[in-house]
């Protein structure tokens, strides 16, 4: 346990003892706590676990996400209206439960506020949005906003009475919280909010008391805090949440930031460090993607420190305790926020105090928690459910979203033998969930290792969380090898199935490079060819086929020395993936320098260069001295196994058909859990 000695220890903060210095961030999920209770009862479930699951956890904190304080200038999501002013009622009880999910399992419970200001969008039958100052101009405030916020309304200055509704407002919504048993609330004063239009020069240029320097722009901030704690009391917990730097030219940084703090003591009990703008938030970092450093925000929290006396958190693509402890133990901050990784592995506190780190799931940054909220590019199916309910499922993680809990899952009526044929992810974990749940696994592959295609992770240079958790399916397979045997080198025909005399067949064949009649494309690597035979790689190279596998393949061999071209015929790259994702890859091969060519198809490959034709009819020759494609993948045919095979037999992922991750760990674990 020294190995964590500062991350398991206490932290006195305002009048509460936290038992560790972990706490669960308050994500946008959360907000539909009160939408639970209008005909969507199915994500119900879901809901819970991602408060209930960090408290029964270990967490020491949890935080509820952002409840708009009220539903006119500062509603910013279409969800159910809520009356702060009666606490009673379906709304009333509905957030209450989750206060008491969350302190039932020993964690301070707190629930975000925010007032989104100029970041309103234009909801019908609500009013303007208000700010520090007045917008005139839509296209110049717009320019640079991310496509699902160009709907913003016109923004309107407030004035002292306005000033005066907000204070008002932020203070009765505090005060309801404490009346439905939360022991504090979160007050966002960053990511580009309402509280950090005024903190910041950028965005504030009033010419009254409450612009220009600092102590101006900070006077209605401090405004709004004194309300709230004089309506809630002194033991009350004010956590304020801040962008440690605006992370835009221009913006506001660390050290302003940490005036502010400074001015806040005596007013707040502790300071949450984040960063970035809501509005830009791919190239702002307000979340950040797996191209982005871990621990991101440490030295903004660093240099906060300097300036309070307050105790400092900090959020921003920790992963691992062991980072963690690093950050404390250096002084960065006092307590460490995590988000997504609470998604991912909601029992991380409690792995770390039974000595089980190693298998905490690490958080990817795959940006599947986000993949409802819709990309405008992408045409998706609407099955008329507001995505924020859908917001916050994993990767990694089955439970995470899911419309039943583990208990109401049908139980197993007897043991049973159960083959998984494949050894990649979707295979592995079909294996750990059947063992768990107290089936005899016996699992063929007829490879040398596990890890089915994840193997490429060994190689690339930006898939550290993601080769981690292929590695961690091996690791959780190698524990449980009491009930899990497994067979490598192993030709998983119809004979050598019947030889473990199984109850079920679980095929996970995996699936195999696509590849289609272009002339030449004989003298191309496929893209995981590429991990395996650096050697024979040239220094141009142009990649046939701009998906994710092509732009992921891409950006690693930018980063190893190598000038990339990427060719696609659908209208931009990387379609499949969900907007931030893949708005993070987008800017990482810009960074990469990478060229991309969209609306174009490959006509021939010769050695040493490639002809391609553009959606007008024209065409070019790209010079390469390695030509690689990446045109997708076919499912390995499961139709002689099934046929073979007198037992129930489950396919689950890509053999069903080409998937991602996410797929293959849900289908194996649900399918896991079908087997009763």
């Amino acid at each position: 346990m020294n190995r964590y000695e500062h991350l398991l220890s206490t932290l006195q903060v305002g009048r509460f003892t936290y038992k560790n210095r972990v706490m669960c961030a308050p994500m946008v999920f959360g907000a539909a706590v009160v939408g639970d209770q209008y005909g969507n009862a199915k994500y119900a479930p879901g809901k819970y676990y991602k408060v209930e699951g960090p408290a029964q956890g270990g967490a020491a904190v949890v935080s509820v996400g952002e409840i708009d304080i009220n539903s006119r200038e500062a509603k910013r999501m279409p969800l159910p209206d809520v009356d702060f002013s009666v606490t009673s009622g379906a709304a009333f009880n509905a957030i209450s439960e989750y206060a008491w999910r969350i302190k039932r399992h020993g964690a301070v419970a707190l629930i975000e506020l925010n007032h989104p200001g100029a970041m309103k969008p234009a909801v019908p039958g609500t009013p303007n949005a208000w700010g520090p100052v007045a917008r005139t101009s839509r296209e110049e405030t717009l320019a640079n906003c991310r496509q699902e916020m160009k709907d913003l309304s016109v923004v309107e200055a407030m004035d002292r009475e306005r000033m005066e509704s907000v204070c008002h407002d932020f203070a009765q919504a505090a005060f309801y919280m404490q009346k439905a048993g939360f022991d504090g609330v979160v007050i966002h004063a960053g990511h580009g909010f309402l509280l950090h239009q005024f903190l910041s020069a950028r965005t504030n240029s009033r010419r009254d008391q409450y612009g220009g320097p600092l102590e101006n722009r900070a006077r209605f901030p401090l405004e709004v805090l004194r309300r709230i704690r004089r309506r809630v009391g002194p033991d009350f917990l004010l956590e304020l949440r801040l962008s440690g730097s605006e992370k835009v030219p221009g913006g506001m940084e660390a050290a302003e930031t940490g005036e502010f703090c400074r001015m806040a003591e005596g007013i707040i009990d502790c300071v949450h460090v984040s960063s970035g703008l809501y509005e830009r938030s791919d190239d702002a970092n307000v979340s950040q993607g797996m191209f982005t450093p871990h621990g991101y925000n440490a030295p903004l929290s660093a240099e906060i420190k300097r300036h309070t006396s307050l105790p400092v958190g900090v959020i921003g693509a920790i992963n691992s305790p062991e980072l963690a402890e690093q950050i404390l133990a250096d002084g960065q901050a006092d307590y460490i926020v995590l988000g997504r990784q609470m998604i991912a592995d909601p029992e991380f506190v409690n792995k770390l105090l039974a000595g089980r780190e190693k298998e905490i799931r690490r958080c990817v940054r795959c940006y599947t928690c986000m993949s409802p909220i819709p990309d405008p590019e992408q045409e998706k199916p609407n099955d008329g459910i507001m995505p924020w309910l859908k917001v916050g499922g994993c990767a990694l993680n089955p439970m995470a979203n899911c419309g039943q809990t583990l208990e109401e899952m049908p139980p197993v009526q007897a043991a049973k033998k159960v083959v998984v044929v494949g050894g990649g992810p979707a295979g592995m974990q079909a294996a750990i969930t059947a063992a768990d749940r107290g089936h005899t696994v016996t699992l063929l592959e007829q490879a040398g290792k596990l890890g089915g295609l994840l193997r490429f992770t060994d190689a690339d240079v930006d898939k550290e969380d993601l080769r981690r958790f292929k590695d961690l399916l091996i690791y959780e397979v190698g524990l449980r090898h009491n009930s899990i045997k497994v067979c490598l080198n192993t030709c998983a025909g119809p004979e050598r199935i019947a030889r473990e005399q199984p109850d079920a067949v679980i095929l996970a064949l995996g699936s195999s490079p696509r590849q289609l009649p272009i002339p030449g494309i004989e003298h191309a690597l496929h893209a995981l060819e590429v991990y395996q035979r650096p050697e024979a790689l040239g220094r141009r190279i142009v990649i046939v086929g701009g998906g994710l596998v092509g732009c992921e393949t891409g950006v690693h061999l930018a980063r190893t020395g190598h000038q990339v071209t990427v060719v696609d015929a659908l209208v931009r790259l990387a379609h499949e993936s969900c907007g931030r994702y893949r708005n993070s890859l987008m800017a990482e091969m810009e960074r990469q320098g990478i060229q991309g060519i969209v609306r174009s198809k490959c006509l021939e490959i010769r050695p040493g260069d490639v002809t391609i034709e553009h959606e007008d009819g024209s065409r070019a020759d790209l010079p390469a001295d390695t030509v690689v494609y990446a045109l997708g993948m076919t499912a390995n045919s499961t139709a002689a196994l099934e046929a073979a095979l007198t037992v129930p037999v489950y396919r689950i992922g890509d053999c069903v058909r080409p998937a991602k991750v996410a797929e293959a760990i849900h289908e194996g674990f649900f399918t896991a859990v079908g087997i009763v």
